[in-house]
């Protein structure tokens, strides 16, 4: 037989909501609250952030959600913290009901993040290198 063989087309398995990947958005950061300025950040913070933006990318949503890790990666129980209003910059309408969340971005520094995990998108909301949200 002459001629250009058919293509097989392979469809794309479906991802199930557990297999999701986390994504990362800065669509609701907050520069206003003077505790989780992004210019109070050192370079190193930074540096450790990229880091964990990487290594939690290739998380599934059920992985990055289970609490019993060592990362300091839970839900935010903003009535034992600093902030009991919580997100106040974030639309409340739009996200009243998600769950807060903070992780840590080294083992043996105060470093912080804050955000809201909503579906398989992670809201980076405050920076805390100091961490100021728990006393």
């Amino acid at each position: 037989m002459t001629g250009t063989p058919e293509r097989i087309v392979i469809p794309a398995p479906e991802v199930g909501p557990d297999e999701r990947l986390v994504q990362f958005s800065f669509k609701h950061l907050d520069g206003t609250n003077p505790k989780f300025r992004a210019q109070d950040c050192p370079i190193e913070f930074w540096c450790a952030f990229m880091d964990r933006l990487k290594l939690y990318s290739r998380l599934t949503v059920e992985i990055f959600q289970d609490q019993n890790n060592p990362d300091r990666r839970h839900i935010i129980d903003f009535a034992r913290t600093t902030e009991p209003s919580g997100f106040t910059s974030v639309d409340t309408d739009q996200l009243a009901y998600e769950q807060p969340w903070q992780f840590d971005l080294a083992t043996a520094r105060p470093w912080r993040i804050a955000g809201l995990l909503v579906e398989e998108i992670f809201y980076v909301v405050w920076l805390d290198p100091n961490h100021l949200l728990y006393d």
